[in-house]
């Protein structure tokens, strides 16, 4: 499996904090079954520079050169107006394509700006969104969100734990039965409080969705790797 989401670069956010946590936490997705871990910092943009957040970044990297599964350079960076301020966003991207995974705000309501901004990013920076953690935010209980989102051009990820969390499942569950799941991630932090949990997942997945649907997220995957737009 590729793991979409995940904060195992040491010392850059609120996930690893040093290099021993972060092989810790990939010896831990190795036993879930990852091959692939997706790194996906987070940036904010009106709080540091995209030329600070790479360079931290590479630093990061530069310390689990032994990692025992494949590592690639990523972000999760908030929607916000600041980056508008870049010309080029491909640093942020899922490294050599143009997928870029997206935090959006936690308000209770996103109004009209929102999607501005999400088309607007589309259609500037030829970038295609990766919702993050759809199933998380108070915005997008709405039933039609998901819809409204996949409208505009953004793919959806879900995180594995949520499958698994009482106060997440039923929606992950109603949102994988939609169809509306491109993606999958652990969003795991650390070992203790938010470790990868991704082998349960996948059998609940089968189990309320088939083979099938495990089977296309899968390829999605390995076409995201290819940079194939796999929007239709």
């Amino acid at each position: 499996m590729i793991d979409f989401h995940t904060h195992i670069l040491p010392a850059v956010d609120d996930g690893a904090a040093n290099r021993d946590e972060a092989l810790t936490l990939i010896e831990a997705l190795k036993r879930e079954g990852v091959k692939t871990a997706v790194c996906t910092p987070h940036f904010d943009p009106s709080r540091t520079s995209l030329q600070d957040f790479i360079m931290h970044r590479n630093r990061a990297f530069q310390e689990l050169s032994t990692a025992c599964i494949r590592l690639v350079a990523a972000s999760e960076t908030l929607l916000h107006d600041y980056l508008f301020h870049y010309a080029d966003l491909s640093p942020l991207c899922i490294e050599n394509t143009e997928y870029l995974l997206l935090e959006m705000p936690f308000l209770r309501k996103w109004d009209d700006s929102v999607y501005t901004m999400l088309s607007n990013l589309i259609s500037d920076y030829n970038v295609i969104p990766i919702i993050a953690h759809i199933e998380r935010y108070p915005a997008a209980k709405g039933r039609a969100i998901p819809g409204r989102l996949k409208a505009i051009g953004c793919l959806l990820q879900l995180n594995t734990s949520s499958l698994l969390d009482a106060g997440c499942r039923k929606r992950a569950i109603r949102l994988i039965k939609k169809g509306y799941i491109d993606l999958l991630g652990s969003d795991c932090h650390d070992k203790a409080v938010r470790p990868p949990v991704i082998i349960k997942a996948l059998q609940l997945i089968e189990e309320q969705a088939g083979r099938d649907y495990i089977r296309q997220l899968e390829e999605n995957g390995l076409k995201v790797f290819s940079n194939i737009d796999i929007r239709n």
